[in-house]
């Protein structure tokens, strides 16, 4: 069936999991995203927020958790997936959970629109599950089509709320510790300051910083996590 595992050039974060996301102001948003995984959940969500606040770190920790459940799933970011044209919308409708990332990222067409309708429409009726993020919230979201509106302001919704610098320093330190390291204050605010914002690329800066600290036999001093990221970026 079209749709039970990822198209080949959508790659999930290996760091996107509900175990490494710090949900902080968050927590009702993760036990609703969770709970669709349940026997006989059947729901249509949508999570909005700026930048940085987790809605796509959360899609992919659903679509792995679904995955090893044997749920059948689909990730999808409408932003890339737009040049392929509606088509790629069709046959989810008969999955158990879709995932649709990056809704209001950019204009939709009529045909993309009317596919997007369809979408809701075939998963509803089936029972399955929709989760949709964008950065505005439903009663921003207009896309020329009233019927569509109507449907996408009928969702459930969480409005997500960025992590503090001190939850991001905290989990900073725990994905340390997780990892046999020991990371000070100092040093996490260090990596804020330098790092996106967002989860997954802190995380990924972390799993980085073991695995160099493992090959120089370095602790994670200031200077030396300075000459770690100065490397990365001359390496991209």
């Amino acid at each position: 069936m079209k749709g039970q595992q990822l198209p080949l050039a959508v790659a999930l974060r290996e760091t996107s999991s509900f175990a490494s996301f710090h949900p902080g102001p968050n927590t009702q948003a993760v036990q609703t995203l969770r709970g669709l995984l349940t026997p006989g959940a059947s729901l249509a969500l949508l999570l909005h927020g700026p930048l940085g606040s987790g809605k796509t770190h959360l899609l992919q920790a659903l679509v792995r958790e679904a995955a090893e459940l044997r749920i059948s799933h689909s990730y999808l970011p409408l932003a890339s997936a737009i040049a392929d044209g509606p088509a790629a919308l069709d046959g989810l409708e008969q999955l158990r959970l879709v995932c649709l990332d990056d809704l209001d990222s950019a204009p939709l067409d009529d045909a993309w629109t009317l596919a997007l309708l369809r979408l809701l429409d075939g998963l509803r009726s089936r029972g399955g599950n929709l989760v949709l993020a964008a950065r505005k919230p439903p009663s921003q979201l207009h896309f020329g089509r009233p019927d569509l509106d109507t449907r996408i302001s009928a969702c459930a919704s969480f409005g997500l709320r960025p992590l503090s610098d001190d939850d991001r320093a905290r989990l900073l330190t725990l994905r340390a510790h997780a990892r046999g390291l020991h990371l000070s204050d100092e040093v996490a605010h260090y990596l804020l300051k330098r790092l996106a914002r967002d989860v997954g690329s802190l995380l990924e800066a972390v799993d980085a910083l073991d695995r160099a600290s493992l090959s120089a036999q370095r602790r994670l001093t200031i200077p030396f996590v300075q000459a770690v990221l100065l490397r990365s970026e001359g390496a991209g």
